[in-house]
């Protein structure tokens, strides 16, 4: 039947490795920025999260203008935008200035896992949804993986500013060769006919969608799967962006090792999930029928992998550096496994494909309204205290809290009709 839909799962990789290369530039780049610009750890904490701020308030747009433009439209003028605003944010003179430009990243980088998710719905067979959308992702933590290690020897090798000039033009490169080869399932022209045949016939799991067509985020709000598969990404993306943001400064201030080195032992637990994400979201595929995929069975993976992200609360009462670097594995690892397998429980659950652009982003929205709130809030814990333990802590509880959320919720069709 054909492999070639595996091109545009390869490209959306690199998307959201870009993405995460981009992201993490900052944080690597933190502690050398807030000495030029004579930041305080509050402020640093605000910088690092600032981009979010714009990303959160852009979410639901961009699920409206996915369902009305499509998925490759939105990727590449999203990329386009976040790449010219990274760029930019070499040029900073102050805190404003490179806060404006974190901004920009911020709308840019909206769309992102909106576009992902709602790509794999329409170009992936519903029995290889979470292997695709897990291998997509790992491309978000082998970014933060090769990133921090990339951008560290930028740093030391020319300096923080060149470090944004050059993650920013990689992004541009790849706007031109996603432009070039990649529209829908249906236009996509280098596709064969049998493989096209198959995407469309079995992306729906063998179901006709609804006749009613989109039921809207109104009708969204009203599903308790949608507000648990919400509030359970957003326990997860709390863990991924305390350890994405604040990692490296930890082990830089808290563990005394160097700039270049904590860009190494970051890219550690990154590296290790982008293979444990694909393997997770492989076995789930592996084990779960057609009808458990329809009832939300894929949560049991959900759940158990927030339990193995709460492991990231012993991390401040371990002594030895070898099994700090250890131990932030199964947080990383499996807090990012969640945000994927919560994308093709979404897919599993989603009856009116007309609203997958909104669907995702209303799950994405409610993942980084948490997120925004992990580098604001650990800041004002180290601050106050002096130290990280009680920010792993807050974490590890927020994980288990979502397990139980995800396991309760996620049960029941979403968008099945306008009242469900």
């Amino acid at each position: 039947m054909g492999r070639r839909r595996f091109w545009v799962y390869f490209l959306l990789f690199l998307f959201n490795a870009i993405c995460y290369v981009d992201r993490v530039n900052m944080s690597v780049a933190g502690h050398v920025v807030a000495e030029e610009f004579g930041l305080s750890p509050v402020a640093l904490g605000y910088l690092f999260s600032s981009f979010l701020w714009a990303y959160v308030l852009m979410l639901l747009p961009s699920g409206r203008l996915i369902d009305g433009l499509g998925a490759h439209r939105v990727a590449a003028a999203g990329a386009a935008l976040w790449s010219v605003a990274q760029m930019l944010s070499g040029g900073a003179v102050g805190f404003v200035s490179m806060l404006a430009t974190r901004l920009g990243l911020g709308v840019g980088e909206a769309p992102t896992f909106p576009v992902s998710y709602r790509s794999v719905r329409d170009w992936a067979p519903y029995t290889e949804r979470g292997t695709a959308v897990g291998f997509i992702q790992a491309g978000s933590l082998l970014g933060s993986a090769l990133g921090a290690p990339a951008v560290a020897w930028l740093i030391a090798a020319a300096s923080w500013r060149w470090s944004f000039l050059v993650t920013g033009a990689v992004g541009l490169l790849w706007v031109l060769v996603w432009s070039l080869l990649v529209s829908t399932p249906e236009k996509t022209g280098w596709l064969s006919g049998a493989e096209r045949s198959r995407i469309l016939a079995e992306r729906h799991a063998g179901e006709e969608p609804p006749a009613q067509g989109a039921v809207g985020y109104r009708g969204l709000m009203r599903s308790r799967s949608m507000w648990g598969l919400a509030l359970s990404q957003g326990c997860a993306v709390y863990s991924l962006y305390l350890y994405l943001t604040w990692l490296p400064a930890y082990l830089q201030t808290a563990r005394g090792v160097s700039m270049v080195q904590s860009g190494l032992f970051t890219s550690v637990p990154f590296l290790a999930g982008s293979l444990l994400i694909v393997l997770t979201n492989w076995v789930g595929d592996a084990l779960l029928t057609v009808e458990t995929m329809r009832r939300g069975g894929r949560r049991m993976v959900v759940a158990a992998s927030l339990v193995l992200t709460a492991a990231g609360m012993a991390i401040p009462y371990v002594d030895a550096l070898a099994l700090v670097v250890t131990l932030t594995i199964l947080p990383v690892s499996f807090s990012a496994t969640v945000t994927s397998t919560n994308a093709a429980l979404a897919a599993d659950l989603l009856r009116s494909p007309a609203d997958g652009g909104r669907t995702f982003a209303f799950m994405v929205l409610g993942g980084n309204a948490f997120g925004l709130l992990a580098p604001i809030v650990t800041g004002y814990i180290v601050a106050a205290t002096g130290s990280f333990t009680s920010a792993f802590v807050l974490a590890g509880l927020l994980a288990l809290i979502g397990a139980g959320l995800s396991l309760v919720l996620t049960r029941h069709p979403i968008g099945e009709t306008a009242s469900a």
